[in-house]
């Protein structure tokens, strides 16, 4: 298509009489095929757009189809272990019947367990208990039947060796006997041989009566016969043992189960008692101050009660925007008070020693939040949902103190009155619906935010007049009104205070400063993690294509929400250093995975969601940001920002002056061929 416009140009230039006409034509060419050039970029950018979606797909599926292996593998074990248990035991199923309706398998994910489930787990805890102690109870009747058996037969082994002494004594008393016979055969015997014989006659009669005596004999062999235990007995009563041990086992990691699901319970509930007393407690000053306005002690409410109001009244406003929903039994919140979609990585934080802290802070010193170290330091460890907001304003008033029309009354709504009319109202149009798809407040076009974001990324363009609209922008402005309550003014304000808290020309359109910062952290990358560095320039990575976008949205895209917003409140509160300090420490947290990956795809595909790994919690990053990473001087930061400054603007400018020594060269090319 451009060739066949370049074709049509030359042949009006050749038509053209006058040279002003000539030049009119080639500017119009100019401006034409720059228009086709940036309706390609945007398609480009559209079309990247979709390749993500596509992944994004990609992954849910590989997700969803690893989710049905296991959801099968878990199916084959359950039958497994329903096979098992229905094989026939008839020593187990006539002395110890499970109880009824009872289930070795117990949903541990379950969240939320009513009343009638708590008795019936507690009935099956009760059951399982009784249960187990009879178990117990056999296994004892079998160990003393055992010890029986092994004393009865020590005894027999005893019994065994006094007899064989025995026999062998009568043995030697009767050779002697034969010999005294064979010496006196024929004639009298001595008297002291009557006397040896009489002598083994007396110790031999008990053994011949017992002989001689075999009903006797016969019972005490009865009773014998009676403590023996078959060996077959024995056998089966082992089976019944380890079947019993397996049933046992297998009733502890149930009762284990109960008991964790009660602790969770227990601390839900703790969680909520000490945010109810919290509540109550604001109620009790709001209701105090009111009365007193009623009674005339009072004309008007403190700024710290009315804080605490609009606190109140933003909490209220959450419960819509929550939007609970119901699975099966279940009862779970699809989205957080920021209206982003909740995940595994997402949570609702609960009160924690850090509220108290700040508590403290705000009675003390109000709720202007001047810098300072002890501030420092509790914005570091975190800022409460409750106090968020207001913290956000005062950083935004800091830095945006001396802006044109700060203290301007009406100066929002003049902006927006004149910037329907400005060149970037069709490309802040298309953007709009690919702003934070994951948030309730930006997901359709009739979400609550649409409107709202149009209007301050309209009035944004309108006020900074150099950078106009920048595609992050809006994710930018997008984030700020989630978090500052969908208020337009304030989410405008936040957009021109990032704009002068980060480095010039980072939104414009060559983006100079964003291009700069690129190469500082891959300079610091380099220092401090020359592993990580080397292994990207193995597979020849750019470190650019990673972070860029990092950088660009303030960590909003591909990066999990409590993340974000934890790096937003220092980022606000200590400046563009932070940009920095995160980055490392994302890096830091996957060192070793990192150097695990085969190739550059493989990188690529790791890096494409490592701001979304389990390990890019606040409180992993912030330890290595605020803690490991030191010392990080801003110095170091500075020097090389300048430098690198320098060297994109001269690369940009050379560039510039390339560009316009082909247009001069082709103008005179077609003027030469003109006058041929």
């Amino acid at each position: 298509m451009i060739k066949e416009l370049s074709n049509k140009f030359t042949e009006k230039i050749k038509e053209a009489e006058d040279e002003n006409e000539k030049v009119e034509i080639i500017q119009l060419k100019d401006q034409m095929i720059g228009d086709l050039k940036r309706k390609l970029m945007t398609y480009s950018g559209e079309m990247d757009l979709l390749k993500e979606e596509n992944e994004s797909l990609k992954k849910e599926l590989g997700d969803a189809e690893a989710r049905l292996k296991c959801n099968e593998e878990i199916i084959k074990c359950k039958e497994q272990v329903v096979l098992n248990l229905s094989k026939p035991l008839p020593d187990i199923r006539s002395k110890a019947p499970p109880p009824p309706h009872t289930s070795y398998f117990y949903d541990v994910k379950q969240t939320v367990i009513d009343e009638d489930e708590l008795q019936q787990l507690k009935d099956m805890n009760e059951a399982y208990s009784s249960q187990i102690c009879h178990f117990q109870g056999e296994i004892l009747q079998l160990q003393k039947l055992r010890e029986a058996d092994e004393n009865h037969r020590q005894k027999q082994l005893l019994n065994y060796e006094d007899l064989k002494a025995r026999h062998l004594k009568l043995s030697i008393n009767y050779r002697i006997m034969m010999k005294e016979f064979d010496t006196f055969v024929g004639g009298a015997i001595p008297q002291d041989s009557i006397d040896f014989i009489g002598r083994i006659e007396t110790e031999t009669a008990p053994y011949l009566s017992e002989e001689l005596a075999p009903s006797s004999s016969n019972k005490k062999e009865d009773v014998v016969q009676e403590e023996m235990v078959p060996r077959s007995k024995l056998d089966d009563k082992e089976d019944v043992i380890r079947s019993y041990i397996a049933q046992n086992k297998l009733l502890e990691d149930e009762i284990l189960q109960i008991n964790n699901l009660r602790q969770e319970e227990r601390k839900r509930h703790h969680e909520a008692t000490a945010e109810l007393a919290k509540v109550n407690s604001h109620y009790m000053l709001l209701l105090r101050e009111i009365n007193k306005l009623r009674t005339g002690a009072q004309t008007s409410i403190s700024s710290d009660l009315q804080e605490i109001a609009a606190a109140l009244i933003d909490q209220v406003k959450d419960e819509d925007l929550l939007n609970v929903q119901k699975v099966g039994n279940d009862i779970t919140l699809r989205y957080d008070r920021y209206g982003f979609e909740i995940t595994k990585l997402s949570k609702l934080s609960p009160t924690t020693n850090n509220d108290v802290n700040w508590d403290k802070y705000v009675l003390q010193y109000g709720n202007g939040l001047e810098k300072s170290k002890d501030l420092k330091a509790l914005v570091r460890q975190g800022v409460p949902y409750r106090y968020r907001s207001t913290f956000w304003r005062s950083c935004i008033d800091r830095a945006t103190r001396s802006c044109e029309g700060r203290d301007m009354p009406g100066y929002y709504k003049s902006l927006l009155a004149k910037a329907n009319s400005n060149l970037f109202v069709k490309q802040i149009e298309l953007d709009l619906m690919r702003t934070l798809p994951n948030n309730c407040l930006f997901n359709s076009q009739a979400a609550t935010g649409v409107d709202k974001l149009r209007n301050v990324l309209l009035a944004f363009s309108r006020y900074n007049v150099e950078i106009g609209y920048c595609q992050g922008l809006n994710r930018i402005a997008a984030f700020a009104l989630a978090v500052l309550n969908l208020k337009e003014e304030d989410a405008f304000w936040a957009v021109v205070a990032i704009s002068v808290i980060l480095p010039q020309h980072y939104y414009t359109q060559t983006m100079v400063g964003a291009q700069t910062d690129q190469r500082v952290l891959n300079d610091i990358m380099s220092d401090k993690y020359p592993k990580i560095m080397s292994h990207f320039n193995q597979f020849n990575i750019d470190l650019s294509l990673i972070t860029f976008n990092w950088f660009l949205t303030l960590y909003v895209d591909n990066t999990n929400t409590e993340l974000v917003l934890a790096f937003w409140d220092s980022f606000l509160y200590e400046g563009d250093k932070m940009l920095f300090r995160f980055a490392l420490s994302i890096f830091r947290l996957h060192h070793d995975a990192l150097l695990e990956t085969k190739d550059g795809i493989d990188v690529y595909n790791f890096c494409r969601q490592i701001g979304e790994s389990p390990l890019c919690t606040p409180e992993n990053v912030k330890r290595i940001a605020f803690a490991e990473l030191n010392p990080f001087p801003m110095k170091r930061v500075r020097e090389r920002r300048e430098f690198h400054y320098k060297k994109v603007l001269g690369e940009l400018n050379m560039l510039e002056q390339m560009r316009e020594s082909y247009i001069a060269e082709k103008r005179q090319s077609a003027l030469e061929y003109d006058s041929d």
